[in-house]
């Protein structure tokens, strides 16, 4: 990414001082850090870049939190160059009007926000990716869709009418349980078969990443893990993870669950179940790994993205690293420095000793001036 601008989103950035937003030149190939106390506003930049990059923050759901105090409105824009040409990507977030996010491409408003994917890529870690392993299911799902909305956007349309599906079927067992359907058999059938049909590109792409994706992330893990006898694996996991027929499975285990969905008014069958197990030495590492075991197989999912995207799309993402070297031992800054050659990156942290192993090309000091946010180059 070359360029970014952001107003609204970050109350004051700028070389020096600028009264709403901020303008931002990374040349192709350069680490550039961000030093400043916390509370600055360094990680509202990194949060600009992953908006134009997935469309969402990386931090929370609710589009409102990216927007500053006291404003109405947000918007950042933002060109990269990539190996197949110029792009130009804007996202703005209005609260109070509908659509409350628009996004334009080349100045011109986008038909769909998955329309954005595959313009901006970046790899983002930071200290709550350990997240990742200890929370639900849930979060790995989305883990998982992020990442390959980015690298197949055709993978988020595809989700997207899966889960529009989903709710149809399961708008019409809450009508049948609360007020009864009198065609409701065939309407169900025919919704069934229409959500086998739609699971189908979800199951196949998410078997084929988690194993691309499982590969790479053993690998960095077995190169920087304490001990050389841990092996880490992930496993694509959930009731169609291991079929090869994933229609005729899904219609299948419709049919077995439909009593259970219709007195729950709920479908629980299909990838929307899905799951990631996370294998250390063929053990659960959410229940048995310590926390620097953790921190090591997050730190390896996402050294493993970088070298998947860049075999994927032919050139490595962005990577932003926000408050992470202070996380991780000399071992695992060692292994973080050397995936950062010649892949553009940003990173945040406290002060130059935090980032010490950076190899930085540039600093920039991050301040609350009067009016916001002030930077300074080092």
């Amino acid at each position: 990414m070359s360029i970014l601008e952001t107003k609204g989103l970050v109350k004051r950035f700028g070389p020096t001082v600028a009264l709403d937003g901020m303008t931002l030149a990374v040349e192709p190939g350069r680490i550039v850090g961000l030093l400043g106390p916390n509370g600055s506003g360094k990680t509202n930049l990194l949060e600009a870049m992953h908006l134009l990059s997935l469309g969402r923050s990386h931090r929370t759901a609710v589009d409102r939190e990216m927007i500053a105090t006291g404003k109405n409105v947000a918007l950042v824009h933002g060109e990269t160059e990539r190996i197949d040409g110029r792009h130009e990507v804007e996202v703005r977030l209005y609260p109070l009007e509908r659509p409350k996010k628009r996004v334009l491409l080349y100045g011109k408003p986008a038909q769909r926000i998955g329309d954005m994917m595959g313009h901006a890529t970046v790899v983002m870690f930071s200290p709550e990716d350990i997240r990742i392993v200890r929370d639900g299911p849930a979060a790995r799902r989305r883990f998982v869709d992020m990442q390959l909305s980015q690298i197949r956007p055709s993978y988020l349309r595809a989700l997207k009418t899966y889960l529009n599906v989903l709710e149809s079927r399961n708008a019409l067992l809450k009508q049948h349980k609360l007020f009864g359907v009198s065609d409701f058999l065939t309407q169900l059938e025919t919704w069934d078969e229409q959500l086998a049909a739609a699971c189908v590109p979800i199951v196949n792409t998410r078997r084929w990443f988690l194993q691309e994706l499982g590969q790479n992330a053993a690998a960095q893990y077995a190169a920087i893990a304490e001990n050389p006898g841990e092996t880490f694996a992930l496993r694509y996991a959930g009731p169609l993870s291991r079929t090869e027929t994933p229609y005729r499975d899904m219609l299948a285990g419709l049919k077995r669950t439909r009593e259970e969905d219709m007195k729950r008014m709920f479908t629980a069958f299909g990838p929307h179940r899905d799951d990631v197990d996370m294998l250390l030495c063929g053990r659960e590492l959410r229940a048995f790994g310590s926390q620097g075991q953790l921190r090591t197989a997050v730190l390896s999912m996402k050294l493993g993205e970088i070298r998947l995207i860049e075999t994927e799309m032919g050139e490595p993402p962005t990577l932003l690293l926000d408050d992470v070297f202070s996380e991780l031992d000399v071992k695992r800054r060692a292994a973080l420095t050397k995936s950062t050659e010649g892949v553009q990156t940003l990173l945040t942290c406290a002060d130059r000793q935090d980032a010490a192993d950076a190899r930085a090309d540039l600093f920039l000091r991050v301040s609350q001036g009067a009016d916001g946010a002030v930077v300074t180059q080092e």
